[in-house]
């Protein structure tokens, strides 16, 4: 046997003596051995085409396969040509050739003489190679079988094939099921290995996927669970089977677990949200279940459905919810401050030039404190008073006004107050006081004070200079009614104001609640 495991070198080749028929049968048999075991189409058809051309004796041998529409043939291997040849492929165009007659009908082509022969399509071609003696015979696997291509057998002299037809035609015919065969083996083994890859991939999207997988029988009898149950509970899969999977819920859960699943059937899928122990964090979690019926097994549906951890989402709706209902009040308390501006600010107003200004300075004020609590830091005192300060668009700012006092951080339910407050009191100094004149000074000074456990901030602003004598008027300005009783009223504070000729004061007193 050679190195390439034919055993054809074992056959010489045919001298067409009287023991030619013995020698092409044993040729016939060696062949068929090969056949049957070979799983590599290529070779097969290589070595059949060895074995015939050195069995009959002929020049050249090639075995084609037919295409799906029948119009043309591929060179699938061949013995006695140039390799480059193998791969071409030849098309028909007249249907009255022989070839189109064999491809059509399944009619064998026997030419003795293909110069003889006018029907002959590739006579050009045969003409080419020198090829005179032609035999054509279709690959089937038996009679009224498909025609999967043909047997193609030619030589330089002219030549008669129709004595070796018969033994040509079992050479064809165990190609032909050879052919089959492997083409069968080649369509399992690709099923095969579509299956294990889609099973391949269904197995990684179920244990990667963080959802809790599982299927059910009816009456909440599981049959089966994904790696993440026994992960997450850990459980192990026998004891969760069955009904076992429910010792996992929270016992408070259990009643609306078992209701989801009565209303199943009726409604066609399964929805509950319950909690499930966690066994790394020690807890119960919420999560949201469900399952849709997906296959029926003696009239019984199988249920396919998933756990997934809601916990997060839960606790983000309800801090959602205080956030809307803390927008609701801020919103609900700013409209009423402004309603208070307003009226306070019309009722001490001498025309409607003058309120105009002043309302508007009032709600600028009032929105830069609205703009500091959305900012989302926590807030200082001396944050608030340098945003009042800058506000004033003064030169000199910081050689009038003088700040001085430690980080203090302030609530948010006091920042929209005092920034009023020192809004109305840097009002004042600019239509009377030290920033009106430009000369004087204005200091600001606050400390933290703890007593009887609880944090007190006591905040004054001094403004000297050569300031006058306040007018004589019954009436009480905004801000006044502010430092003086809204300040109690909103932040339970004490406050002392006063103006006197060259100086104001306000000392403020106000509880922290912690925010110290």
């Amino acid at each position: 046997m050679p190195a390439d495991g034919s055993p054809l070198d074992a056959f010489p080749a045919s001298s067409r003596a009287p023991d030619a028929a013995l020698h092409q049968h044993e040729m016939l048999a060696a062949f068929a051995e090969l056949a049957i075991l070979s799983e590599d189409i290529d070779r097969l058809l290589q070595e059949a085409c060895d074995y015939v051309r050195r069995a009959v004796g002929a020049d050249i041998v090639l075995l084609y396969r037919q295409s799906a529409d029948h119009r043309s043939v591929e060179v699938r291997a061949g013995a006695g040509i140039a390799p480059a040849l193998i791969g071409g492929s030849i098309t028909r165009r007249d249907e009255q050739s022989l070839e189109s007659r064999l491809l059509r009908d399944g009619e064998p082509v026997i030419v003795p003489d293909a110069r003889d022969e006018p029907r002959l399509e590739t006579r050009g071609l045969l003409r080419r190679f020198d090829q005179r003696g032609l035999a054509l015979i279709p690959l089937r696997d038996g009679p009224g079988t498909p025609m999967l291509g043909l047997l193609h057998i030619s030589t330089r002299e002219p030549r008669d094939f129709s004595a070796e037809f018969a033994y040509l035609r079992i050479y064809a015919s165990l190609v032909a099921a050879s052919m089959l065969r492997i083409d069968a083996l080649r369509r399992r083994g690709d099923e095969r290995a579509a299956r294990e890859r889609s099973e391949w991939q269904l197995r990684l999207v179920l244990e990667g996927i963080p959802q809790l997988v599982w299927c059910a029988e009816p009456g909440a009898q599981w049959r089966w669970m994904g790696p993440q149950w026994t992960e997450v509970t850990g459980r192990d899969p026998d004891s969760s089977l069955g009904r076992g999977w429910l010792d996992a819920v929270h016992p408070e859960d259990a009643v609306a677990v078992e209701e989801a699943w009565g209303a199943a059937e009726a409604r066609g899928i399964f929805e509950v949200e319950c909690r499930i122990w966690h066994q790394h964090d020690g807890i119960y979690r919420w999560y949201q279940g469900r399952a849709l019926p997906t296959a029926f097994e003696l009239g019984e549906p199988t249920w396919v459905g998933t756990f997934t951890d809601v916990e997060d989402l839960r606790a983000l709706e309800a801090r959602q919810a205080v956030l809307v209902a803390e927008l609701q009040h801020r919103t609900r308390n700013l409209l009423a401050v402004v309603e208070g501006i307003a009226l306070q600010t019309m009722a001490a107003a001498a025309s409607p030039e003058a309120f105009e200004a002043s309302f508007h300075d009032r709600l600028q004020a009032l929105a830069r404190a609205q703009r500091l609590l959305s900012a989302g830091e926590r807030l200082t005192l001396r944050h608030l008073l340098e945003t009042e300060r800058d506000a004033l668009g003064i030169a000199d700012r910081e050689s009038l006004i003088v700040l001085d006092g430690p980080d203090v951080l302030l609530p948010s339910t006091m920042v929209q107050t005092l920034a009023l407050v020192i809004h109305e009191l840097a009002t004042n100094s600019r239509k009377h006081g030290v920033i009106a004149r430009g000369a004087g000074r204005i200091a600001i000074r606050w400390q933290v004070n703890v007593t009887a456990d609880e944090a007190m901030l006591d905040l004054g602003w001094e403004e000297t200079g050569d300031l006058p004598a306040p007018a004589s008027d019954s009436r009480r300005g905004f801000g006044r009614e502010l430092i003086e009783r809204a300040l109690p009223f909103q932040l339970g504070a004490s406050s002392d104001y006063r103006i006197v000729a060259g100086a104001v004061t306000c000392r403020l007193h106000v509880p922290l609640g912690g925010a110290a």
